[in-house]
């Protein structure tokens, strides 16, 4: 079959997907633009369906939809041009002018020079992508002023139960904590990638580790050359860290007994995580650059990277794991914070002007506990400037005041219903 034909069909072969897709509204907000617009995140996490849902407002003809990690469309990046794909197109549909909708564009070879030209030809484009290196690169690199990037994350509890189709109600924060409770538990353990979520309770961690395997092999181990075991090890260690500050070096001392190694590759495997999106570092909150760059912390995009890489569910790390999810989500910047006496405070995170300080823990209903948490943010808080701070907790609730600040206690799931898109309740 030639390149033509087999493009022809997998352009008709989208248009029957689309419409037959079931579209889980998301909470992004996708810009309405003439630039390129590029959706990156970690594999599995609704790109795809983003794509799909932008391409519902346009008659099913006018959408040119491809999948460059279809094997069939492979050959493509061997040809010198990619102007078989509209030249395809218009044997089906001629005189008309298509949206461009390109799933994993990364899978092709030259992409940014390929979206410059169509842009150039006034074709709107809207395209995903998996690996943060590349795209980021090529777009300050090629495609300045010309793209806006939007990330996408695994589903957020909101989605979960969108996606689940229960509803919360306000009334059920009073009436129905404990099946409130169960179905966080769920999304706390289980994570936020939609193939999880809809998969049966015994079917989820196979589900999660198909996923895992797909991303560590494809996006990590073959396309970089390195040692999986390595990778497996590194993971491991830093769900061992979560919610707690390290060095690479620290790092690599607990490796190099189990694994011979050296600090650059523990260095370069850790970096690594982050090209597809896996993990991402948090740093404390410094002016001084370098500082900042010595220790870090780390947090894995879904808590099912956590729940695939512990025996037992460590309740506290999965709820400082989720919470920081969400920051990232819809905070311009998150931090964590070390007062002047040494009390550290899990995230200092700013929304256009103003910081919040978020401190998270499992259960502070141990006084020694409690007084520890008040003392860290309220310290925290005064030293920043503001106005007060926050304790997220498993499912405790209150208000405390602390050397003079004010002290919100809140569960994690309650701030999650009702935090919505911001960072703060207060701000909805």
């Amino acid at each position: 079959m030639f390149v033509e034909d087999i493009i022809k069909r997998v352009i008709l072969e989208n248009i029957e997907l689309i419409g037959s897709k079931k579209i889980i509204r998301r909470d992004f907000n996708i810009p309405s633009t003439d630039s390129i617009m590029i959706l990156t995140g970690i594999r599995r996490c609704g790109k795809t369906y983003q794509l799909y849902q932008n391409s519902v407002r346009y008659d099913s003809e006018d959408v040119l939809f491809l999948d460059f990690e279809d094997e069939r469309l492979i050959q493509l990046s061997a040809l010198d041009s990619y102007d078989i794909i509209l030249d395809s197109y218009r044997r089906i549909f001629p005189g008309r002018k298509p949206v461009l909708f390109f799933d994993e564009i990364q899978s092709l070879r030259n992409w940014h020079l390929y979206l410059k030209r169509m842009h150039a030809h006034d074709y709107k484009l809207m395209v995903t992508g998996s690996n943060a290196n590349l795209l980021s690169s090529d777009i300050a690199t090629y495609l300045t002023g010309r793209a806006i990037e939007t990330h996408i994350f695994p589903f957020s509890f909101i989605e979960f139960l969108n996606l689940k189709g229960l509803e919360i109600s306000t009334e059920d924060y009073y009436t129905a904590v404990p099946e409130i409770l169960n179905t966080f538990d769920d999304y706390l353990i289980n994570g936020g990638f939609p193939e999880v979520i809809k998969a049966e309770p015994g079917d989820k961690r196979v589900m999660m580790r198909s996923i895992h395997e797909l991303i560590l092999y494809k996006d990590l181990v073959a396309k970089y050359e390195k040692n999986s075991y390595l990778f497996q090890l590194v993971i491991s260690k830093l769900v061992e860290n979560i919610g707690k500050s390290f060095s690479i070096i620290k790092l690599a001392d607990k490796i190099k007994p189990v694994y011979k190694t050296s600090n650059p590759t523990v260095t370069d495997y850790v970096n690594l995580l982050s090209v597809p999106f896996v993990v991402k570092p948090v740093f404390l909150y410094r002016k001084s650059f370098v500082h900042r760059e010595m220790e870090r912390k780390i947090y894995f995009v879904d808590n099912s990277f956590i729940t695939q890489n512990t025996i037992d569910n460590d309740y506290s790390r999965l709820l400082e794991n989720c919470v920081f999810n969400h920051l990232d989500r819809y905070s311009d910047e998150v931090y964590y914070y070390n007062t002047g006496n040494k009390l550290e405070v899990d995230f200092l995170c700013r929304k256009g002007q103003d910081f919040y300080a978020i401190q998270v823990s499992y259960n502070i209903s141990d006084p020694e506990t409690r007084n520890r948490e008040l003392k860290a943010i309220s310290r925290c808080v005064r030293e920043m400037g503001l106005s007060n701070g926050l304790i997220l907790t498993y499912n405790e609730e209150g208000h405390e005041v602390s050397d003079g600040v004010n002290i919100d206690i809140m569960p994690v799931w309650k701030y999650l219903l009702t935090a919505g898109s911001a960072v703060r309740p207060d701000l909805v």
